[in-house]
């Protein structure tokens, strides 16, 4: 019974100390690998969004442009932010968010004042 109530114990205080850990301020490498990993994900919706917003400002052949550009800025990403298997999910991340910027401001100047076909065109 006592040992019941010990493991018991245990169990809780480790599941409050993981619960505790904040991408705030991650504790070790572990922590920070968690977080980056979150980071990741939501990053990954978060272009998916803006991709899709972005194509729906442009006409056909603007459509174009700005996928091939995607695909190299994909290529690019995986070039720079892999090796061997590895993902080095910082420098991925940091990518990510200066393309969401980039597909950001091409939909905010379509819509707005007509498009610059060289910011269709621009990878990074």
């Amino acid at each position: 019974m006592i040992k019941s109530l010990l493991v018991g114990a245990l169990l809780a205080m480790a599941s409050a100390s993981a619960s505790a850990m904040s991408c705030d301020n991650p504790r070790n490498a572990y922590d920070r690998t968690y977080c980056a990993s979150l980071k990741m994900v939501q990053s990954d919706q978060d272009i998916n969004d803006q991709y899709k917003k972005t194509m729906s400002a442009l006409n056909p052949e603007q459509k174009k442009k700005v996928k091939a550009a995607q695909i190299q800025w994909i290529k690019n990403r995986d070039s720079a932010c892999s090796n061997d298997g590895l993902l080095y999910l910082d420098c991925a991340n940091e990518k990510t968010e200066a393309r969401i910027v980039i597909l950001k401001a091409v939909e905010r100047e379509c819509r707005a004042a007509g498009c610059d076909d060289a910011k269709l065109s621009q990878v990074e």
